[in-house]
């Protein structure tokens, strides 16, 4: 049975480890947008994200023990669909008069919910056994 400690706060938790995660990198991203093609600059923001999110989110949000190769596997999808889904967005949004920069913070709220929903019923379930990835 899960302790409602382990569970208790993890909103929280993620809200303050995902903004601090999103500050860092958004400001990455904002500073390459400038500079480089979005593709480029969504991707190595992104880079940022994967190693900082793997770790904080596992260990500080979800409590994972051991963070296992399958999960790290299943992280980095899910950080290929989310930069996809980034970098087309920025596109599309500043193809609509917008700038990239702009379309870029207008699509945070977006990812953080993606990211937390497959992380928590997924990637960081928590009863390891309910995921849809089997160990």
């Amino acid at each position: 049975m899960i302790k409602k400690k382990e569970t208790s706060g993890r909103k929280r938790r993620f809200l303050f480890y995902g903004a601090l995660n999103v500050i860092l990198t958004n400001l990455l991203l904002q500073a390459l947008l400038l500079i480089l093609p979005t593709s480029h600059a969504t991707f190595s923001s992104q880079i940022l994200n994967v190693g900082l999110g793997f770790c904080l989110y596992g260990k500080r949000v979800f409590r994972v023990q051991r963070l296992q190769r399958k999960a790290a596997f299943h992280y980095a999808i899910l950080a290929i669909i989310l930069w996809f889904l980034n970098w087309g967005s920025i596109e599309g949004i500043s193809n609509l008069g917008f700038s990239r920069n702009i379309a870029a913070l207008m699509m945070i709220p977006l990812l953080a919910s993606i990211s937390y929903f497959t992380q928590k019923l997924l990637i960081f379930p928590k009863i390891p056994d309910t995921s849809i990835f089997k160990q």
